[in-house]
């Protein structure tokens, strides 16, 4: 059997900072045995709107969501195997790792923090890769 290329549309459809911009974007994609998530900015799944605060709880906000979008294809953070992390202030790395730390099982995936300018006023954008 060849690997497939599978959209995975959420059940909910949250903004962020890719789609605001008017981007093509598919928050979810099966690529075999593997889900990649896009970069996730701090959306409220009810009403689709940003949620702007400080990073720890925009990280709170964006690693809750990608718990849900993990479960309802069918994988969990558990799965996850690689992390990426765009924080607006490397200064404000240890207020996202202190709330990061709570959602990731030891051991936790390999991840890559980086600081950016991000776009919107965005505090934090994280994206990652999974176990399908």
């Amino acid at each position: 059997m060849s690997p497939r290329r599978e959209i995975i549309v959420p059940a909910v459809h949250a903004p962020d900072a890719a789609s605001s911009f008017g981007q093509a974007v598919s928050t979810v994609v099966r690529g075999g045995d593997f889900l990649f998530v896009r970069g996730l900015t701090a959306v409220d799944p009810r009403s689709g709107e940003r949620v702007r605060g400080t990073t720890a709880s925009e990280t709170r906000q964006i690693l809750t969501h990608l718990k849900q979008l993990l479960e309802a294809a069918g994988s969990s953070l558990d799965k996850v195997v690689k992390v990426n992390v765009w924080v607006h202030s490397m200064l404000e790395a240890p207020n996202m790792n202190e709330v990061y730390a709570r959602f990731f099982p030891e051991p936790p995936p390999a991840r890559t923090v980086c600081g950016a300018r991000l776009p919107d006023g965005v505090k934090v954008i994280i994206e990652c890769t999974a176990l399908a």
